[in-house]
């Protein structure tokens, strides 16, 4: 690995988008630790992402590869090799960022197929990295093209392409040509009998319970939930249907396994507009469902339902003692409060769990010493005691040691259930979000108890919700309101 500059120690990245054999992880290791060997250098850091692709159209981040940034921008990185360019990135834009990063650090790149070193604050050697990127990216480009044509031709042909689906099975001949595609004899009725069950009224979770109960799981042995029943109901080829890039192309080269009659029927009941209005319908789209206790019977949580026949009206109810509340006013009023809350600047703290353990005090100091060392050079930045470029390069190293810092804190406090909960940004994100994201952060954030109405009224009473608190919260949202001055 000829050089001008001493070498000692080179940290490696390796990456393959399969698992079929070939240059594997394993033989990108032992080709580029022997060759390290061969200049007497010592292998430093391991980043490996197997199973990744790095085009870009990956459906998925390589983890690695951002903890490989990371260490690049805390400048522990001198070193960086790859057995070739397209194991670090098939993504034309993802590599000329990276490239650019390593510059700005000051880091080389060892490509053990061109036996050399690359040193991009070299023009010729930037160039010869970017160049070998964009042919990455290209072949990456080529190669998608060749799987799109064949798809498309299948498609023309009323062939199956793409993963074998539930309750078909394909035949191929002795050298490995795919010859047809038929019914499995054992899938095959179950999904029928799906079919079969949605047109005749039952629902997705009954069916999904029944046959987890009789051990007819899904492929890869998961138990069935009626989303997956849904999911699979509605697929077209089991109808003998092509679907390509969501059009409908023609007949299959298979043989329907449904009655495609009954199959339509189906599909019109799964996908009516007027679904999400049977009960069990209401509760999943009303997200307060389940996340509000009855003030009367304590324990007893509320469910949506839907009642009237001339003007339908949805309401929670307690199934304990029949109290009834509008679900419109109910919802309208918890999330004015909720947002109220949540667009705070201290919002992250309704997260987490109360503790003043040795962990939380250093991970809060550690983030209280890093924010403090940014604005202070702030502060230097606006009297001009340093230079915008000295800033830069200091934020640059400070910013992804705060991240670090927040994450770390955030692992400590935040309660496992609820890590994977953001709270940034969540006004703005509220509207789009699903019932059920939302019904996870009213049980996160709140401890929700509403009363029967003292007085009748077309107008929701806020004093019904007085003995709600925020989690932890030894004040229930009366008392704050009385302290604040506000009337109930």
């Amino acid at each position: 690995m000829p050089d001008s500059r001493a070498v000692d120690v080179v940290d490696l990245y390796l990456r393959k988008s399969t698992k079929d054999e070939g240059r594997s992880v394993e033989r990108q290791l032992g080709e580029l630790t022997d060759a390290a060997e061969s200049e007497d250098l010592t292998i430093g850091r391991v980043f490996v992402d197997p199973d990744f692709s790095a085009s870009r159209h990956r459906r998925r981040e390589r983890p690695d590869f951002a903890a490989l940034v990371e260490y690049i921008r805390s400048g522990a990185c001198r070193v960086l090799g790859l057995f070739e360019v397209s194991r670090g990135s098939r993504d034309a834009a993802e590599w000329f960022a990276f490239l650019d990063l390593c510059r700005a650090r000051g880091v080389r790149i060892w490509v053990s197929t061109h036996e050399r070193v690359y040193d991009l604050s070299r023009r010729r050697d930037w160039r010869a990295l970017a160049d070998e990127g964009v042919d990455a990216a290209d072949e990456s480009e080529k190669i998608r093209e060749r799987v799109l044509s064949g798809k498309r031709k299948a498609a023309r042909e009323g062939k199956p392409s793409g993963r074998l689906q539930y309750g078909f099975t394909r035949l191929y001949d002795e050298k490995g040509r795919f010859v047809r595609q038929e019914a499995h004899p054992e899938q095959a009725p179950v999904v029928r009998e799906m079919v079969r069950r949605i047109t005749e009224g039952e629902s997705l979770t009954a069916i999904a319970r029944d046959l987890n109960e009789r051990s007819l799981t899904m492929p890869g042995g998961a138990p069935w939930a009626g989303r997956f029943v849904r999911q699979m109901v509605l697929r077209p080829s089991y109808a003998g249907r092509i679907v390509h890039q969501g059009q409908d192309v023609g007949p299959a080269s298979w043989e329907p396994i449904v009655d495609v009659d009954q199959w339509r029927k189906a599909v019109a009941l799964l996908t009516r507009p007027e679904r999400r209005t049977t009960t069990r319908g209401t509760e999943l789209a009303h997200w307060l469902t389940n996340a509000v206790a009855c003030g009367t019977c304590r324990t007893t949580k509320l469910r949506a339902r839907t009642g009237g026949t001339k003007r339908p009206r949805v309401t929670y109810q307690c199934d304990g003692c029949g109290m009834v509340v509008s679900a419109v006013a109910l919802e309208d009023f918890v999330e004015k409060v909720l947002l109220a809350r949540l667009g705070r600047p201290d919002a992250a703290a309704l997260l987490t769990r109360r503790t003043d353990d040795a962990a939380t005090a250093a991970a809060e100091k550690e983030l209280a010493d890093l924010r403090g060392e940014l604005e202070e050079w702030k502060a230097l930045a606006k009297a001009r005691k340093v230079s915008p470029a000295s800033f830069a390069e200091f934020e640059a190293d400070l910013l992804p040691q705060i991240e670090r810092a927040e994450e770390k804190l955030r692992r400590l406090t935040v309660p496992p259930e609820n890590a994977d909960l953001s709270m940034s940004g969540v006004p703005a994100r509220w509207p789009d979000l699903p019932a059920e994201l939302k019904r996870r952060y009213v049980r996160a954030l709140v401890d929700l108890m509403v009363h029967p109405a003292a007085r009748r009224g077309p107008v929701f009473d806020p004093a019904r919700l007085g003995a709600s608190r925020w989690t932890g919260d030894a004040l229930t949202w009366a008392e704050h309101w009385e302290a604040e001055g506000l009337a109930a």
